[in-house]
C-alpha cells in the first residue's frame, strides 16, 4: 500500500488530469479470501515463521503448493472484472503477487487486453510475480533481471528502476542538529532509530533492555506503529524513568491490567522518544545516525533512501531473509540474532568508519527519484497500447461462485487460526544456523509438531 501510495502521488502531481485509483485487490475480491490472508500471514510469520519459510520456498518451484495458490488466485480474478467494466483503466500497476496472477489470467482468458506493470517489492523475486499478461517488471536492483530472466522472463521487460516510495525520504535535512535540539535531544549524540511495530513485544523489549546496557552514549527514537501493546508497555517503562523521556508524554493505551509490571523495573540510561503510528517516518529517519529493523521491502527502501545504514533483526524466513543476504552482500546491513544486537550497536558506534561506508553504499545504490521513473515507464507503457486496449469479454462474464461457501471456507480457516494463537500454539523448529533451508532434513520434524500442536487444539489432523 505503501508503493501505491506513492505512486498515486507522483502520478497526480506528474498528470493533473489523470485519475488515480487505488484498489485493495484482496479486500475487493472476497474480504473474506483478504482476512484469510492477511491474519494467515500475521499468524504465521509470528507463530511459525520457519514453517512460513518453507513454504515461501517450496511455492517458488513448480509443485503443487505453487499450483494450489495459482488456482486460488484464478478463481478469485473474476471478481475484479466488475472493477474493470466500472473503471476502464488504461494501465494497471500491481505492488502485490496475488494481484499480478489474476490480473495476467484476466488477460489470459480473453476478457481484458490491458498492460500490466508488476512491482516486485522485495530484493529477490519469487516465481509467483512471473505471469505470462504482465507487460513490464519493476524490479529493485540489476542483479534481479538476471534472477528473473532464469525463471523464463525476457530481461528487456524487467526495469531496474528500485521500489517506489514517497520522493520525500531522499529529501536531506540540513538542519539536522537544529531539529534534534529543537525535539529536545543532543545534537552531538548519536541517534538510534527503532522501527518496533512488527516485532514481537517480548523482544524488541528484551532488545531495548540490552542496548540501553551498552556503556556509550547515544539516544533512542522508538515508533511501534499502531501495536498499542508495544506502546503501551513503553510507555509504562518511561513512565518510571521520565527523566528520560523525550517529547511529550503520549495517551497510555492500558492494554494489560497489571497491579506490577515487570517492564517498569528496568533501568532506561539512554534519552527516549517514544511515537505511536505516524506519517513522518522519513523526518525521523532523516534525524538518525542508524536503524534497527526489520528486513521488510519497503521499511529497508526507504531506510535505503535516506541513506541510513541498518541493523537487520529477526527477519521472517522466505522474502525478508532474501532482502537481508542482498542488503548485507552490498554493505549496506548487518544481520543479527536478538542476543547480538548490543555487541553490533556498540561495534559500530564506537567504530563509526563502518558506518560511514555503509552509509556511502547506500547513496550508491537508493535508486533516486524511482517513483519518478516508474512514472515514465507508466506513461510510456499506456501510450504504447492505447489503441490496443480492448474490454471486449467482459459481457461473458457471470459470477458463479456462491459468496456463502466462500465466507464459510475463509471464516472457518480464519477461527482455526485464531483459536491457534489464543491458545498459545507454536511451532518452534530446531535451529540450524549453517544450513538454514535444508528444509528436506526438518520435514519429519515439521509433519509431527504440526500433528502435535493442532490435535491438542482439537483442531483436526
Amino acid at each position: 500500500m505503501r508503493c501505491a501510495q506513492a505512486l498515486q502521488k507522483v502520478l497526480s502531481e506528474s498528470d493533473p488530469d489523470g485519475e488515480v485509483r487505488i484498489v485493495d485487490g484482496l479486500e475487493y475480491v472476497n474480504r473474506y479470501f483478504n482476512r484469510f490472508v492477511v491474519d494467515g500471514y500475521k499468524f504465521s510469520a509470528t507463530k511459525l515463521s520457519k514453517l512460513y519459510g518453507i513454504f515461501y520456498h517450496m511455492a517458488n518451484n513448480t509443485n503443487s503448493l505453487n499450483k494450489l495458490i495459482l488456482q486460488s488466485n484464478n478463481i478469485f480474478a473474476k471478481k475484479l472484472i466488475p472493477l474493470f467494466a466500472e473503471f476502464r483503466p488504461d494501465i494497471v500497476v500491481t505492488t502485490h503477487a496475488f494481484m499480478s496472477v489474476m490480473c495476467s489470467k484476466l488477460i489470459e482468458k480473453g476478457y481484458i487486453n490491458v498492460p500490466v506493470i508488476s512491482i516486485i517489492t522485495d530484493f529477490a523475486p519469487h516465481n509467483i510475480y512471473v505471469n505470462p499478461g504482465v507487460t513490464n517488471y519493476v524490479v529493485s536492483s540489476v542483479q534481479m533481471v538476471d534472477e528473473l530472466e532464469k525463471t523464463g522472463v525476457d530481461r528487456n521487460i524487467v526495469h531496474p528502476l528500485g521500489i517506489p516510495i514517497d520522493p520525500v525520504f531522499f529529501e536531506k535535512d540540513e538542519n539536522k542538529k537544529a531539529h534534534l535540539r529543537e525535539m529536545g535531544f543532543d545534537p552531538n549524540v548519536p541517534t538510534v532509530l527503532v522501527m518496533a511495530g512488527s516485532f514481537g513485544v517480548t523482544d524488541i523489549l528484551k532488545l531495548y533492555e540490552n542496548i540501553n546496557e551498552i556503556e556509550l552514549d547515544f539516544q533512542i527514537i522508538v515508533i511501534t506503529g499502531k501495536n498499542t501493546k508495544l506502546f503501551d508497555k513503553f510507555n509504562s517503562i518511561l513512565s518510571c524513568n521520565e527523566n528520560m523521556r523525550v517529547g511529550r508524554r503520549e495517551i497510555n493505551f492500558n492494554y494489560e491490567k497489571e497491579p506490577t509490571r515487570k517492564e517498569e523495573k528496568m533501568n532506561i540510561t539512554k534519552k527516549t522518544m517514544l511515537i505511536y503510528f505516524t506519517n513522518e517516518v522519513h523526518k525521523y529517519m532523516q534525524l538518525s545516525d542508524l536503524i534497527i529493523t526489520k528486513p521488510g521491502g519497503l521499511t529497508v527502501t526507504e531506510s535505503l533512501a535516506s541513506c541510513l545504514p541498518m541493523v537487520l533483526f529477526r527477519g521472517i524466513p522466505g522474502q525478508e531473509t532474501d532482502n537481508t543476504e542482498y542488503l548485507c552482500n552490498n554493505n549496506l546491513a548487518i544481520s543479527v540474532r536478538k542476543n547480538t544486537v548490543a555487541d553490533t550497536l556498540f561495534q559500530l558506534l564506537k567504530y563509526p568508519d563502518r558506518l560511514l561506508s555503509m552509509r556511502e553504499s547506500c547513496e550508491r545504490l537508493n535508486n533516486k527519484d524511482s517513483a519518478y521513473k516508474v512514472y515514465d515507464l507508466i506513461k510510456a507503457t499506456a501510450a504504447e497500447y492505447k489503441d490496443t486496449l480492448t474490454y471486449a469479454g467482459l459481457e461473458k462474464y457471470t459470477d458463479e461462485t456462491n459468496p456463502n461457501e466462500d465466507e464459510e471456507f475463509y471464516t472457518e480457516l480464519s477461527e482455526a487460526l485464531k483459536k491457534y494463537k489464543e491458545a498459545g500454539g507454536n511451532i518452534d523448529l530446531s535451529d540450524n544456523d549453517e544450513d538454514e533451508y535444508e528444509f528436506d532434513s526438518k520435514l519429519e520434524e515439521l509433519k509431527a509438531k504440526v500433528k502435535e500442536s493442532f490435535k491438542k487444539l482439537h483442531i483436526g489432523q
